[in-house]
Protein backbone atom coordinates (compact mmCIF):
# COMPACT_ATOMS: atom_id res chain seq x y z
CA UNK A 1 0.00 0.00 0.00
CA UNK A 2 1.12 3.50 -0.71
CA UNK A 3 2.12 5.82 2.14
CA UNK A 4 1.25 9.49 1.59
CA UNK A 5 2.69 12.67 2.35
CA UNK A 6 2.74 14.07 5.15
CA UNK A 7 -0.08 16.74 5.36
CA UNK A 8 -2.13 14.03 3.59
CA UNK A 9 -5.13 12.23 5.48
CA UNK A 10 -3.67 8.73 7.18
CA UNK A 11 -3.51 5.56 5.36
CA UNK A 12 -3.67 2.18 6.27
CA UNK A 13 0.03 0.55 5.42
CA UNK A 14 0.70 -3.59 6.07
CA UNK A 15 3.97 -3.77 8.28
CA UNK A 16 5.75 -7.08 7.70
CA UNK A 17 7.51 -7.67 11.39
CA UNK A 18 8.67 -10.78 10.33
CA UNK A 19 11.23 -9.44 8.32
CA UNK A 20 12.39 -6.95 10.18
CA UNK A 21 14.89 -7.78 12.66
CA UNK A 22 15.58 -4.53 12.79
CA UNK A 23 12.28 -2.80 12.87
CA UNK A 24 11.24 -0.90 16.51
CA UNK A 25 7.96 -1.17 18.57
CA UNK A 26 4.92 1.01 16.87
CA UNK A 27 2.25 2.03 19.55
CA UNK A 28 -1.84 1.34 18.65
CA UNK A 29 -3.82 4.13 17.70
CA UNK A 30 -4.64 6.48 20.46
CA UNK A 31 -8.63 5.92 21.35
CA UNK A 32 -7.49 2.01 21.22
CA UNK A 33 -4.07 2.77 23.47
CA UNK A 34 -6.32 5.08 25.81
CA UNK A 35 -8.44 1.80 26.19
CA UNK A 36 -5.59 -0.19 27.42
CA UNK A 37 -7.38 -3.37 26.17
CA UNK A 38 -6.92 -5.12 22.78
CA UNK A 39 -9.85 -7.32 21.97
CA UNK A 40 -8.82 -10.81 20.13
CA UNK A 41 -10.83 -12.77 18.00
CA UNK A 42 -10.02 -16.53 17.67
CA UNK A 43 -10.87 -17.50 14.22
CA UNK A 44 -12.78 -20.69 13.05
CA UNK A 45 -9.07 -22.61 12.55
CA UNK A 46 -8.55 -21.90 16.42
CA UNK A 47 -12.00 -22.83 17.90
CA UNK A 48 -12.97 -26.07 19.00
CA UNK A 49 -9.64 -27.25 17.45
CA UNK A 50 -6.07 -27.97 18.81
CA UNK A 51 -5.57 -24.12 19.81
CA UNK A 52 -8.95 -23.81 21.19
CA UNK A 53 -7.95 -24.05 25.17
CA UNK A 54 -4.14 -23.01 24.47
CA UNK A 55 -6.10 -19.43 23.20
CA UNK A 56 -7.97 -18.88 25.95
CA UNK A 57 -5.28 -20.01 28.43
CA UNK A 58 -2.81 -17.49 26.44
CA UNK A 59 -5.36 -14.51 26.78
CA UNK A 60 -4.95 -15.45 30.72
CA UNK A 61 -1.45 -16.02 31.06
CA UNK A 62 -1.12 -12.77 28.92
CA UNK A 63 -3.11 -11.07 31.66
CA UNK A 64 -1.57 -12.73 34.48
CA UNK A 65 1.82 -11.45 33.09
CA UNK A 66 0.85 -7.95 32.43
CA UNK A 67 -0.60 -7.50 36.17
CA UNK A 68 2.46 -9.03 37.50
CA UNK A 69 4.26 -6.17 35.76
CA UNK A 70 1.89 -3.41 35.17
CA UNK A 71 2.12 -3.43 31.32
CA UNK A 72 -0.70 -1.21 30.93
CA UNK A 73 -2.81 -3.43 28.52
CA UNK A 74 -5.18 -5.97 28.70
CA UNK A 75 -6.50 -8.50 26.41
CA UNK A 76 -10.19 -9.83 25.87
CA UNK A 77 -11.73 -12.09 23.56
CA UNK A 78 -14.05 -10.80 21.04
CA UNK A 79 -16.75 -12.80 19.49
CA UNK A 80 -16.38 -10.20 16.53
CA UNK A 81 -13.75 -10.63 13.59
CA UNK A 82 -12.00 -7.24 12.12
CA UNK A 83 -14.36 -5.75 9.70
CA UNK A 84 -12.70 -5.92 6.24
CA UNK A 85 -13.19 -1.92 5.98
CA UNK A 86 -10.46 -1.84 8.52
CA UNK A 87 -13.36 -0.26 10.61
CA UNK A 88 -15.37 -1.69 13.71
CA UNK A 89 -14.24 -5.42 14.86
CA UNK A 90 -11.91 -6.94 17.08
CA UNK A 91 -8.74 -5.44 16.91
CA UNK A 92 -6.90 -8.74 16.56
CA UNK A 93 -7.33 -12.13 14.43
CA UNK A 94 -6.20 -15.18 15.45
CA UNK A 95 -5.21 -18.38 13.20
CA UNK A 96 -3.70 -21.18 13.25
CA UNK A 97 -2.54 -22.28 9.69
CA UNK A 98 -0.32 -24.09 7.25
CA UNK A 99 0.71 -22.52 4.50
CA UNK A 100 -0.84 -18.81 3.56
CA UNK A 101 -3.84 -17.42 5.42
CA UNK A 102 -5.86 -14.70 3.82
CA UNK A 103 -7.08 -11.87 5.38
CA UNK A 104 -8.91 -8.59 4.20
CA UNK A 105 -8.07 -5.13 5.97
CA UNK A 106 -9.12 -1.67 4.73
CA UNK A 107 -10.45 -3.72 1.45
CA UNK A 108 -6.88 -5.15 0.74
CA UNK A 109 -6.22 -9.04 0.83
CA UNK A 110 -3.07 -9.62 2.03
CA UNK A 111 -1.88 -13.21 3.03
CA UNK A 112 0.65 -14.74 5.97
CA UNK A 113 3.03 -17.84 5.28
CA UNK A 114 3.29 -20.58 8.10
CA UNK A 115 4.74 -23.63 8.46
CA UNK A 116 2.31 -25.63 9.84
CA UNK A 117 4.61 -27.92 11.68
CA UNK A 118 6.98 -25.53 13.11
CA UNK A 119 7.28 -23.73 16.87
CA UNK A 120 6.90 -20.29 15.32
CA UNK A 121 3.95 -17.81 14.77
CA UNK A 122 4.11 -14.46 12.33
CA UNK A 123 2.39 -11.59 13.52
CA UNK A 124 1.50 -8.81 10.85
CA UNK A 125 0.80 -5.23 11.52
CA UNK A 126 -1.49 -3.12 10.04
CA UNK A 127 -0.61 0.75 10.54
CA UNK A 128 -1.97 4.19 9.34
CA UNK A 129 0.99 6.22 8.54
CA UNK A 130 0.58 10.39 8.71
CA UNK A 131 4.01 11.65 7.79
CA UNK A 132 6.21 9.94 10.26
CA UNK A 133 4.02 9.12 12.70
CA UNK A 134 3.03 5.19 12.93
CA UNK A 135 -0.45 4.06 14.50
CA UNK A 136 -0.95 0.21 14.86
CA UNK A 137 -4.74 -0.24 13.57
CA UNK A 138 -5.13 -4.44 13.38
CA UNK A 139 -3.06 -7.17 13.95
CA UNK A 140 -3.03 -10.42 12.70
CA UNK A 141 -1.63 -13.65 13.69
CA UNK A 142 -1.10 -17.13 12.80
CA UNK A 143 0.54 -19.90 14.30
CA UNK A 144 1.53 -23.24 13.46
CA UNK A 145 -1.71 -25.75 13.17
CA UNK A 146 -0.27 -28.49 14.17
CA UNK A 147 3.17 -27.95 16.12
CA UNK A 148 5.78 -30.66 16.13
CA UNK A 149 9.02 -31.33 18.38
CA UNK A 150 11.32 -33.39 17.64
CA UNK A 151 10.97 -36.69 20.14
CA UNK A 152 12.76 -38.92 17.63
CA UNK A 153 10.16 -39.42 16.17
CA UNK A 154 8.97 -36.04 15.26
CA UNK A 155 5.28 -35.63 17.29
CA UNK A 156 2.57 -33.35 18.60
CA UNK A 157 3.93 -30.61 20.88
CA UNK A 158 2.79 -30.45 24.86
CA UNK A 159 0.31 -27.60 25.29
CA UNK A 160 3.17 -25.86 27.23
CA UNK A 161 4.98 -25.01 24.14
CA UNK A 162 2.50 -24.22 22.39
CA UNK A 163 0.96 -21.55 25.14
CA UNK A 164 4.88 -20.03 24.85
CA UNK A 165 4.20 -19.82 20.83
CA UNK A 166 0.56 -17.82 21.44
CA UNK A 167 1.73 -15.59 24.17
CA UNK A 168 4.72 -14.45 22.06
CA UNK A 169 2.93 -13.84 19.20
CA UNK A 170 0.29 -11.61 21.64
CA UNK A 171 3.23 -9.47 22.60
CA UNK A 172 3.83 -8.67 18.98
CA UNK A 173 0.48 -7.81 18.68
CA UNK A 174 0.64 -4.98 21.58
CA UNK A 175 3.20 -3.49 18.77
CA UNK A 176 6.73 -5.27 19.56
CA UNK A 177 9.05 -5.73 16.69
CA UNK A 178 11.38 -8.15 15.97
CA UNK A 179 13.69 -5.99 16.80
CA UNK A 180 12.53 -5.74 20.32
CA UNK A 181 13.29 -9.58 20.73
CA UNK A 182 14.83 -10.46 23.76
CA UNK A 183 17.20 -13.58 24.17
CA UNK A 184 16.18 -13.64 28.52
CA UNK A 185 12.47 -14.31 28.66
CA UNK A 186 9.41 -15.32 26.46
CA UNK A 187 10.00 -12.73 23.90
CA UNK A 188 13.53 -14.62 22.84
CA UNK A 189 13.60 -14.76 19.06
CA UNK A 190 15.05 -18.30 18.95
CA UNK A 191 14.46 -20.82 21.30
CA UNK A 192 15.43 -24.18 21.77
CA UNK A 193 12.75 -27.03 21.85
CA UNK A 194 13.48 -29.73 24.41
CA UNK A 195 11.75 -32.54 23.67
CA UNK A 196 10.08 -34.14 27.32
CA UNK A 197 9.15 -37.96 28.09
CA UNK A 198 5.80 -36.84 27.41
CA UNK A 199 3.71 -34.16 25.79
CA UNK A 200 3.59 -31.57 29.09
CA UNK A 201 7.36 -32.12 29.62
CA UNK A 202 8.00 -30.48 26.52
CA UNK A 203 9.54 -26.80 26.60
CA UNK A 204 11.69 -24.10 24.77
CA UNK A 205 14.86 -23.20 26.61
CA UNK A 206 15.87 -19.02 26.46
CA UNK A 207 19.20 -18.19 27.05
CA UNK A 208 21.03 -21.24 26.37
CA UNK A 209 19.35 -22.29 30.37
CA UNK A 210 16.06 -21.10 31.57
CA UNK A 211 13.42 -23.68 30.37
CA UNK A 212 9.52 -22.37 29.52
CA UNK A 213 6.87 -22.81 30.47
CA UNK A 214 6.44 -21.58 33.50
CA UNK A 215 6.19 -18.18 31.35
CA UNK A 216 8.15 -14.90 32.39
CA UNK A 217 8.92 -11.63 31.10
CA UNK A 218 12.43 -9.83 32.33
CA UNK A 219 12.15 -5.76 33.12
CA UNK A 220 13.70 -5.13 28.98
CA UNK A 221 10.53 -6.64 27.74
CA UNK A 222 8.20 -5.46 30.54
CA UNK A 223 9.79 -1.68 29.53
CA UNK A 224 9.30 -1.63 25.99
CA UNK A 225 5.46 -3.04 26.65
CA UNK A 226 4.71 -0.24 29.11
CA UNK A 227 6.55 2.24 26.90
CA UNK A 228 3.91 1.97 24.45
CA UNK A 229 0.86 1.40 26.57
CA UNK A 230 1.75 4.30 28.85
Amino acid sequence: MKRLAAGSTAVPTLWDESRKENGIATPWEDPIKRSKTLTVFPGGSVAGGAWGSVFANAIKEFNRLSAAHTLGITLSQSATPPHPSGVGGADVQFEAGNGNVSFTSFGQQFSVSVNGNSLGGDTRQVKTVFGAVQRIAKAFIVVPATPQINANPPRAVGDGVMLFIAVHELIHACGLSNGDHNPDDLFSGFPQARAGNKRQDDKLEVNQQKRLPPLFLTTKTAGVIQALWK
